[in-house]
């Protein structure tokens, strides 16, 4: 029998409707970012959508079978043709959350009238074609999980090619225009499979069946292979554990990497094509022998990639990133190659699926819903990390490396003498970097003493205790803490000052003394950018816009007669600087201020052209930037409803990217001349020129050169300081925003 070309046309759907299915979430996701304010949640949410998805597909294939015969696969057909009718994907008209639910709850309703029938289809895909291609009687159908890492090849290569090939060459239209059409392909090659499978089954009189449950093994017997041992609940759990786990990580290190630098497409597929990488390279070998070896990897390197996740300030923003990573990569395989040494024999195929993608569901679930409700701040990311470890311990087995070291008396008590020592050290100096030491040390301690068989537990005591030590986790000083869709916050007060936290950035303070607390502060005060523009320009500002609020410290600048137009998408952050309890830079202004709901860029948008003579850009989710707003159009409609010889301001301080030669060469493409001060608020001593100020950057924009002339003329407050914005960077738009050229 010829096999090549059923293995071609098999392979090509598989690969073919992974690859859709993997291009279709970035391009959808990036579709809501606007909509959502740019929040890194809006990909965490969508990923618990196609994960839940995922699982209903995997159900369907399980099941659908064994309920519909040999009818099935003509149901299925007529499955497979119905999306036709729905492509292309579009955002539809309400999409922006409008207080009526949720936000997360209103998102996944979106997703589900945008996208939720095409990508169920695809999601059977998969399991179906593996379970079909199995009964046709071919040399490797003994084995079909080839087909497996074949779509796993597709779905990383959808993920590689949508941000460096999809998202710079097409805008967002023409890349749902061309995904209906890879939609029609996939269509073309499912119906061709189908056509096969019947004519088999027809040839061999065979009829889908329920598969029969497997006899228990005999105890007396040597311990099966994997494929040949029963699928008992206790298999079956292991299974969602060592899938639940890598999912929950991956979308903890997206959320942490995405939030301190930016929601763009670029930092969601990178995690997710590592993940799925893991997945092509655990199902893609015949031996397992190296998972014990990334086993130990994961138990020496998590601590200190836990103190990383919670003191990222320690090292660069790149090397942050790769650390983070690196674990990621571990963590994942460790876990699939574990669960691809316990894979099933080829009747259990559908089942297997079903239960590994309820695990990844489930872990989706505790990031995307549970998390959220239950903790104040982001800790399902390190306690993903600490889970790791336990797991490690659980099913891995030592390397021979490890044994060997764990068999030697003195090497475990040199390596738990030299981590009290490094501890010790620590807790009596408080170095920074002694954090790394104390990590690694008391880690390898750790799985040393548990491969010598001692105490498992010790290592869930020194994870758990790694968190305690570290003052993100211990704040004395917190007087509210809380967490939204947008992100998590903290205010936090001592005897001068009260601050607003939100992520692992300050978004301003206020000054508790009577004399002092009208003044603006930190990235707003009177001595750096902000100050300089209220000089020049506030007198004759009738009207104010500023996009993002924090503690409201702008209206500080705001007088009798002027009015302020505050647009903020999250409704908490109004709360906040709205009660005078806890900041009181809006109900003191002597200013009219108004606070908008909702997305800048939108809200702003709907305001009429030439209504203000001032408008600030200030939104940030943490350290994040929402990347819609610092595109070529975003800037062009701010410009739309600037007055005659109205300014645009841009803060574009930030710890991780180096924003202004971007912003200038995409001001320059909207037709916008600009300049820039860089505060650092830093006297020749070291110390702080104005104890009330924060360093800070900001970048002054107009669509004529003369309306900057009030900041840079002679006798204006700092005008030596505002230089020429540079242009040297690269050009953000609607369609494109890539992180590479502008990280620090």
């Amino acid at each position: 029998m010829r096999t090549a070309p059923y293995n071609v046309l098999f392979t090509a759907a598989i690969l073919l409707s992974a690859l859709l299915l993997f291009a279709v979430q970035p391009m959808v996701s990036k579709m809501l970012l606007p909509p959502y304010g740019g929040a890194a949640s809006v990909w965490t949410t969508s990923l618990l959508f196609f994960q839940t998805v995922l699982l209903v597909g995997y159900a369907y294939s399980h099941f659908a079978p064994r309920l519909l015969g040999r009818y099935h696969p003509l149901v299925h057909a007529a499955l497979v043709l119905t999306p036709l009718a729905v492509l292309p994907i579009a955002l539809p008209a309400w999409a922006s959350p409008d207080g009526s639910a949720p936000v997360a709850v209103w998102l996944l309703l979106v997703l589900t009238v945008m996208v939720g029938l095409p990508f169920a289809v695809l999601s059977t895909t998969g399991p179906l074609i593996q379970a079909w291609y199995a009964r046709l009687g071919l040399p490797r159908s003994d084995d079909p999980y080839f087909l497996y890492a074949a779509s796993n090849v597709g779905s990383l290569t959808a993920l590689i090619a949508y941000p460096f090939v999809a998202e710079p060459l097409l805008g967002i239209g023409l890349q749902a225009g061309w995904w209906a059409a890879g939609y029609g392909g996939f269509a073309v090659l499912m119906l061709g499979c189908i056509v096969i499978t019947l004519r088999r089954a027809k040839r061999s009189g065979e009829t889908p069946a329920p598969v029969a449950e497997e006899a228990a093994p005999d105890s007396s017997e040597a311990a099966p292979p994997a494929s040949e041992r029963a699928v008992t609940w206790r298999r079956r759990l292991l299974w969602i554990g060592l899938s639940a786990l890598p999912s929950s990580l991956m979308q903890g290190a997206t959320s942490y990497m995405s939030t301190d630098v930016a929601a763009v497409p670029l930092l969601w597929v990178i995690p997710l094509a590592l993940y799925l990488m893991t997945y092509i390279i655990a199902f893609g070998v015949r031996r397992h022998g190296w998972v014990s070896g990334t086993v130990d990897v994961v138990l020496i390197g998590m601590l200190p990639v836990l103190f990383l996740s919670q003191s990222s300030s320690l090292l660069s923003t790149p090397l942050t990133l790769l650390i983070t990573l690196g674990m990621l990569t571990a963590v994942s395989l460790a876990c699939h190659g574990l669960l691809a040494a316990d894979r099933p024999a080829p009747a259990r195929l559908t089942e297997f699926f079903l239960i590994t993608s309820l695990g990844g569901a489930l872990g989706s679930l505790f990031n995307g819903v549970i998390a959220p409700l239950v903790f104040d701040r982001v800790l399902e990311y390190p306690l993903a990390l600490i889970a790791s470890v336990l797991l490690a311990l659980t099913v891995g087995r030592s390397s021979r490396v490890i044994s060997f070291l764990a068999e030697r008396r003195p090497a475990r008590l040199a390596a738990i003498a030299l981590a009290g020592g490094l501890l010790a050290a620590y807790l009596t100096s408080g170095t920074s970097w002694l954090i790394l030491a104390v990590a690694l040390a008391t880690m390898i301690a750790a799985v040393l003493v548990v491969h010598a068989q001692r105490a498992r537990a010790i290592a869930f005591g020194i994870a758990g205790l790694a968190l305690l030590i570290n003052s993100q986790f211990v704040q004395t000083d917190a007087v509210e803490s809380g967490r939204t869709f947008f992100g998590s916050y903290m205010i936090r007060e001592d005897e001068d000052t009260r601050r607003l936290t939100h992520g692992t950035t300050m978004h301003g303070f206020q000054s508790l003394d009577p004399e002092q607390a009208s003044e603006p502060t930190s990235y707003y005060s009177r001595t750096g950018p902000v100050g300089d523009l209220f000089a020049a320009y506030g007198g004759d500002a009738g009207t104010v816009g500023v996009v993002g609020l924090g503690t409201g410290a702008v209206a500080a600048y705001g007088e009798a007669g002027q009015r302020f137009d505050f647009y903020e998408i999250d409704p908490e952050m109004v709360r906040i600087a709205s009660d005078p309890d806890r900041f009181t830079y809006l109900s003191d202004c002597a200013c009219e201020v108004r606070t908008v709901v909702g997305d800048g860029r939108l809200k702003l948008g709907e305001a009429p052209e030439g209504e203000y003579d001032l408008i600030m850009l200030d939104a940030f989710t943490s350290d994040a930037i929402p990347t819609h707003m610092l595109t070529r159009e975003a800037l062009a409609e701010f410009a739309e409803h600037l007055a005659p010889g109205g300014v645009l301001a841009v803060h574009v301080s930030n710890r991780n990217l180096e924003l202004a030669p971007m912003v200038g060469a995409t001001s320059a493409e909207a037709g916008l001349e600009g300049i820039v001060r860089s505060d650092h608020n830093t006297g020749a001593d070291g110390e702080d020129l104005n104890p009330l100020a924060a360093s800070s950057e900001w970048i002054a924009l107009a669509p004529d050169a003369a309306a900057l002339e009030p900041l840079t003329r002679s006798g204006a407050p700092n005008a030596e300081q505002w230089a020429p914005l540079p242009g040297d960077g690269p050009v953000w738009t609607d369609s494109y925003s890539s992180l590479l050229g502008i990280l620090k």
